[in-house]
């Protein structure tokens, strides 16, 4: 089967795989997206690494699927305190060898019951890992820092919620896309949803205040967290509870502009989203 592999150098490259054995179920993909966490592997992760990890798949008797990237295991001391990205067996993959290819086995996946596009179904991923971070971002004023991709799914759940949301990014098409008002006001929570960005962002919070880091922030001043009394706080990945509330969600957001491409394309669509031409990319095989 084809797919899209690192090769000696870290670059990926259109090859032809084995097809995936071992656990889980064969999956034919249906679209797979683009995500900054690919990126950042992309001359890091080992040679033959396939990436890939939001992924809308079909199961051999016909039903779409959205696929669960990680599993926590629900039992341990870390599930229980409601860090389930930092269990254990969190950390080992479900989807092999990775999105970006033909076919991939599966351990665990939701159902998607609706009639959206393959592409749209795969922002579940994104929107759980979304989803998960909103539950620790308190009620009321909130800014968001980056109105990329994430940042504009960060934007339309926060004002679902009934938030005032504010918006810092230095693309203005971007700030417009999202609809959201500039911080000229200090705000009760803000959150990272983009590389940089963590002091402008810890400067506009009020005392005592909430920062949530979804996206390396770069330096944050500590001496503003201590003089200030600011709650900052990390939030990674998403959950299997988390991906069913977003496949519900996905038919209710507001479109967002997608740039949907062929595996064999994959060099033009990572060209496009590291430049920021494009908002997301979705590959399809």
């Amino acid at each position: 089967m084809r797919a899209v592999v690192l090769d000696e150098a870290g670059r990926p490259a259109l090859a032809d795989v084995p097809e995936p054995k071992g656990n889980g179920k064969l999956v034919r993909v249906l679209a797979s997206g683009l995500c900054g966490s690919d990126v950042e592997k992309i001359g890091a992760a080992p040679p033959g690494t396939v990436l890939g990890h939001e992924v809308t798949g079909e199961l051999p008797d016909g039903r779409r699927v959205a696929l669960v990237h990680h599993l926590p295991c629900g039992r341990c001391e870390r599930c229980r305190a409601g860090h389930e990205s930092t269990c254990e067996e969190f950390q080992a993959a479900t989807i092999e060898p990775g999105g970006f290819a033909e076919r991939v086995r599966a351990r665990a996946w939701i159902e998607i019951p609706t009639p959206i596009s393959d592409a749209i179904a795969s922002f579940a991923e994104p929107l759980a890992c979304v989803l998960r971070a909103v539950e620790r971002v308190p009620r009321g004023r909130v800014l968001v820092v980056g109105c990329g991709f994430i940042g504009n799914l960060f934007v339309q759940v926060l004002r679902r919620r009934g938030d005032d949301v504010y918006g810092l990014d230095p693309r203005k098409e971007r700030l417009e896309l999202a609809r959201v008002k500039a911080p000229r006001k200090e705000v009760g929570a803000a959150v990272l949803a983009a590389p940089g960005g963590a002091d402008e962002a810890a400067r506009r919070l009020v005392p005592g205040g909430t920062l949530v880091v979804f996206a390396s922030g770069g330096p944050l001043d500590l001496d503003l967290v201590y003089r200030r009394e600011l709650h900052v706080v990390g939030s990674r990945s998403g959950t299997p509870h988390h991906l069913l509330a977003a496949v519900n969600l996905l038919p209710d957001l507001d479109p967002l502009p997608t740039t949907v491409l062929p595996l064999e394309k994959f060099a033009e669509g990572l060209e496009a989203y590291t430049s920021g031409d494009a908002l997301k990319v979705v590959f399809t095989p």
